[in-house]
């Protein structure tokens, strides 16, 4: 059915439902958006609560509430009451845990209190998971984390009531790499995240990839190290450009940013490449870097490219990791993955503003297709235009910005916004853009004032403040970064904002 004819059936069809039946989509769709970051919270609070019962260590910040605060009227008004209840007991049960982890009751008590708070909590993820049309297999895995583990004895101490570890930290230490990802090797041990070189072994395993030769499972049974720290090139050259791509990120972040560690532990960074068969995609689960081969009919290797390696890896920055993955701050999110991604490319290559190519994932596509990559810094919307993809949707100006419920509120798409912006900032610069343009956008991030949910114009000042502070009050760079801002519509917004 061409498009034409599409049009005319959604037409007819539409003016008899433009009453009712759209309004009773739109308010379907407004639900399930607010059940999604209800969602996203409750799991995000109770990875403290897992962790508690794993360790008996208390260490998580006072728990919020603020998407409960913000959705759970959407919720109320379900003609089904008890989805309300439930999610607010779950609420409710999140916010008495910590009284409960008090070092103050007897640990069979302690114990007792928890399972029940934690079945509520549980419960809770289930309903509102179902109502955001979360998979099942997604909403089965962290109810498991609540259920049960091994509390410490009554006297292990919290190791921080005031909240030194962060909730996503601990969302990592509560997933499942003790579970499923180990192996061991010839010289190498994986482990609950820890790498142990075995005996006669000298080298320190900063970089670990394993194969998963073609299988979806992570378990030590599907995988095997194929290259670590101080091996040579083994010849695949999946596995050899995923190890490359894993040290040009940690050698950008250490000598250009000045940062030892990408996601601020100890463990070694660890990619898994041959994922599936054909798998058309590259994503990082909190714990490591999964790759696929790409079916060679759209998409070619994902290693091929340092830049999607290097976007994947930096999810796992603590700045990044959380801003919110919705609607605008969550395009900001992704776009601060591209720039410090495509700078990292043009680290390793020694390229300047001009040399670079400014897209992400260049020569992913598959020859037959017209298109360059998946998104351009430089000319966003131009990335791609075929029968296949359709054309690359992102807009350079805020006046284009794409409001949408698909792709998490347009994650992937208004991300086009503010990459244009550094961009235009880089070009005005010249040079090496990770030597100035770089630098303002790595110290707006480390600010410590991005926050949970910053907007494009939060952005702007932040980053229009660090120019200021590095370079000086109408320099060279501060221009630059005003003049790039107003060119792609985004005021500079205030601390009022």
């Amino acid at each position: 059915m061409d498009s034409a004819l599409v049009a005319a059936v959604i037409g007819t069809v539409g003016g008899g439902l433009a009453t009712g039946g759209a309004a009773w989509l739109r308010a379907r769709a407004h639900l399930r958006t607010a059940a999604r970051l209800i969602y996203a919270e409750l799991t995000r609070d109770s990875a403290a609560v897992a962790y508690f019962r794993q360790t008996g260590h208390w260490v998580a910040p006072t728990l919020s509430r603020a998407a409960w605060d913000s959705h759970g009227a959407v919720l109320a008004r379900r003609r089904d009451g008890r989805s309300f209840e439930t999610v607010h007991r779950g609420y409710e049960a999140l916010e008495l845990v910590p009284f409960i982890a008090d070092d103050t009751l007897a640990p069979e008590v302690r114990e007792r209190w928890l399972a029940d708070e934690a079945r509520r909590i549980a419960a809770a993820i289930e309903k509102i998971g179902a109502i955001a049309q979360v998979s099942g297999k997604q909403i089965q895995t962290w109810t498991r984390r609540l259920e049960g583990g091994r509390l410490a004895d009554s006297h292990a101490l919290p190791l921080a009531a005031s909240g030194v570890v962060s909730l996503p930290l601990l969302e990592r230490l509560t997933g499942d790499l003790a579970l499923e990802l180990v192996y061991e090797g010839p010289g190498v041990v994986l482990r609950e995240g820890s790498l142990v070189i075995l005996p006669g072994v000298e080298q320190v395993a900063q970089y670990v990839v394993f194969d998963a030769a073609g299988g979806e499972s992570f378990d030590h049974d599907h995988l095997r190290v194929a290259r670590y720290s101080g091996q040579p090139p083994t010849g695949d050259a999946a596995v050899d450009e995923a190890y490359d791509g894993l040290i040009a990120v940690s050698t950008f972040m250490s000598e250009v940013l000045g940062r030892d560690s990408i996601t601020g532990t100890n463990g070694p960074l660890v990619a898994v490449v041959h994922h599936d068969i054909g798998y058309n995609n590259a994503y990082w689960n909190g714990q490591y870097i999964v790759l696929g081969d790409g079916d060679e009919e759209i998409f070619g290797r994902f290693t091929q490219c340092p830049e999607v390696i290097a976007s994947e890896v930096w999810p796992g920055v603590p700045e990044i990791s959380v801003i919110t993955f919705q609607g605008e701050t969550g395009a900001l999110s992704i776009s601060i993955r591209d720039v410090f991604a495509s700078l990292t490319k043009q680290h390793t290559l020694g390229q300047t503003v001009d040399e670079a190519d400014w897209v992400l994932g260049a020569g992913l596509l598959m020859p037959s297709l017209n298109g360059v990559g998946l998104r351009s810094l430089k000319a966003p919307g131009t990335a791609y235009d075929n029968e296949v993809l359709g054309k690359d949707p992102q807009p350079d100006h805020m006046q284009n910005y794409v409001h949408t419920e698909r792709d998490n509120g347009g994650v992937h798409i208004n991300g086009g916004i503010p990459n244009r912006a550094f961009y235009l900032v880089a070009a005005a610069l010249g040079g090496k853009a990770w030597e100035r343009a770089g630098r303002i956008w790595w110290d707006a991030l480390t600010s410590g004032e991005v926050g949970q949910n910053p907007h494009f114009a939060d952005w702007a000042r932040l980053t229009a403040q660090a120019a200021v502070g590095r370079y000086g009050e109408r320099s060279e760079e501060h221009r630059a970064v005003l003049s790039a801002w107003d060119a792609v519509g985004v005021p500079i917004g205030t601390n009022d904002d």
